[in-house]
């Protein structure tokens, strides 16, 4: 099998290469004092852009070069749909999530979610996959920081900064079986 297969294949999800402005903007939202401000402007925006769009583009994914996806979880308390646009990092078939919510000291609501109901939907580029998650391994989470990294160095600084885990999720394609 060459190329990308499982979840990745089915929603079609990649991550390009960011252009030399979009790397600059990188830099620029990694910094400590920007980064959650920033999150607090763009997640909301990103909802809409989303929504115009079809779920075919981002914000985040036109200003950094780094796509989002939509993951759809059931509220652990509420029982109600919740949807976050969260960037995710390719592992394996599937896809990795990182609870940094941008570098502050609170788990997001999402990995609260995912641990109380595994099973949630992804959305990406018009196109909807139900998904089971599990928080990854030790191996995994350091495999998957690695491969954050590549994908936007600011990631580091969110280790360094947060005084708590930082939850990691895999993501695969909910078997229909």
């Amino acid at each position: 099998k060459g190329g990308i297969v499982g979840l990745q294949a089915e929603i079609g999800y990649r991550v390009p290469r960011p252009n030399r402005v979009q790397r600059g903007l990188q830099s620029l939202a990694a910094v400590p004092a920007l980064s959650p401000i920033l999150s607090r402007l763009v997640t909301p925006l990103d909802r809409v852009v989303h929504g115009v769009s079809g779920g075919k583009a981002s914000l985040t994914g036109a200003l950094v070069g780094f796509p989002t996806i939509l993951l759809a979880t059931i509220g652990a308390r509420s029982g109600q749909t919740r949807i976050a646009p969260l960037a995710a990092i390719p592992h394996g078939d599937g896809l990795a999530l990182i609870g940094s919510n941008a570098g502050s000291g609170k788990v997001p609501g999402w990995a609260h979610n995912l641990r109380a109901n595994p099973v949630a939907s992804v959305s990406y580029n018009g196109r909807s996959v139900e998904v089971v998650a599990r928080e990854a391994s030790e191996c995994e989470y350091e495999d998957v920081f690695d491969a954050a990294v590549n994908i936007y160095p600011g990631y580091t600084g969110y280790r360094e900064r947060v005084p708590r885990h930082i939850p990691v999720f895999i993501v695969d394609a909910k078997d229909e079986t």
